[in-house]
């Protein structure tokens, strides 16, 4: 419909909606699919309107072909009653190759590369820009990239720097647990003959023993083990009353 500033507010109205959703946050890429491939987006529309044209008795598909300004011929995809005519006009080959997948390569009529610069440059936050770049025509300039390039670097080198600060972080608290891990191990227990269990409060003797965190309460291996066990039963009965 070549109506940019529409186009742009509903993508904007969608990604805000669906932001959460991961199929949602490549709507601005689809946008400029269609600004830099229009000949491909006229033909997947086309696609999608037809079939559903077909149902509705007030919407008719028009085959035949219309001349459009500067001698470009358009054709009109349905024609819907007290509506405005809708064209797309595909002309002639395109000059400007991507570098990317053929997929993404226009297919030939004129691109709307002023508008797909303006969008990198207004939503370069919510485009993936590797994506982008590969869907760019190779004569590009790159000073009208600028816009686009500047924040979105900017943005990348600063995340980048976040991630190293998080990961000295990290590093340092895992050295830190792995100190506290040895200290811990290297605690001395000494059992003698007056060392009582603090569960059953029998004596401890040559019987295998646990020891708590705070390092001074001292059970029998079965004692601790049994208490583990009511704790879980006791447990799962309180998870049933609720």
């Amino acid at each position: 419909l070549h109506m940019p500033e529409r186009a742009v507010a509903y993508c904007d109205r969608v990604y805000e909606e669906g932001a959460q959703q991961p199929s949602k946050s490549n709507i601005y890429f689809n946008l400029l699919q269609i600004y830099l491939n229009p000949k491909k987006a006229e033909k997947e529309i086309e696609q999608k309107i037809i079939p559903v044209a077909s149902q509705y008795p007030g919407i008719q598909r028009v085959n035949s072909t219309t001349k459009l300004r500067g001698g470009r011929m358009g054709r009109k995809v349905v024609e819907i009653e007290g509506a405005e005519d809708t064209r797309f006009s595909p002309s002639g080959p395109d000059s400007g190759r991507s570098d990317g997948d053929g997929d993404d390569v226009s297919d030939g009529g004129p691109i709307m590369l002023n508008e797909a610069l303006e969008l990198l440059s207004q939503r370069w936050d919510r485009i993936n820009g590797a994506q982008a770049l590969r869907l760019l025509p190779r004569d590009t300039k790159l000073q009208d990239l600028v816009s686009f390039l500047e924040p979105l670097l900017r943005n990348s080198s600063e995340h980048r720097r976040n991630y190293m600060v998080i990961k000295n972080l990290i590093l340092r608290a895992n050295l830190q647990v792995k100190e506290d891990l040895y200290k811990r191990r290297q605690a001395v227990v000494k059992i003698d003959g007056d060392s009582m269990c603090s569960l059953c409060h029998k004596r401890i003797a040559n019987s295998a023993f646990a020891i708590y965190p705070n390092g001074q309460t001292l059970v029998h291996f079965v004692c601790f083990r049994e208490s583990q066990q009511i704790k879980a039963v006791r447990g799962a009965n309180s998870v049933k009353r609720r």
